[in-house]
Formats: C-alpha cells, sequence, structure tokens
C-alpha cells in the first residue's frame, strides 16, 4: 500500500478540496497545482482564505460516513 506524502498534488488536492468543497474545482484544481514551497505554507494560504486551519491527514474512513447523506445547496 502506498503511503500518503504531504505536498503532493493528491494532498494539495484534497486540502483545498476539504477548505472549499468539492463543487468549487474549477479553483481547487489550479491552486492544487502550485508548487507550494511546503505544506505549511499552502496551510496558512487555505488558511488566510478561508479564516480556518487547512484539515489535518487525509480521511481514510470513506466507509464510516457512506450511509450520510449528503448536503444539497
Amino acid at each position: 500500500m502506498t503511503q500518503w506524502t504531504e505536498g503532493t498534488l493528491f494532498d494539495n488536492i484534497d486540502k483545498f478540496a476539504s477548505a472549499l468543497g468539492y463543487d468549487n474545482a474549477g479553483v481547487i484544481l489550479p491552486l492544487a497545482s502550485i508548487s507550494w514551497d511546503s505544506p505549511s505554507d499552502r496551510d496558512a494560504f487555505i488558511n488566510m482564505i478561508t479564516n480556518k486551519p487547512a484539515i489535518q491527514g487525509p480521511q481514510t474512513d470513506y466507509m464510516s460516513h457512506a450511509d450520510q447523506k449528503v448536503q444539497v445547496k
């Protein structure tokens, strides 16, 4: 099994999607593609634009949330 690595494209996508919402893919993908100096710089940027700290660590327990209903905006 592959280890989760901070600062990779997938990590960046996860952090931006968690902070901005998955329906904002048009903004998430370009921001995730930036070559951030470090994960902490990326997280500071997320904090600056959302006024909330970035969610730490990948979510690996997807099945525990499978029966939850998604809120529609």
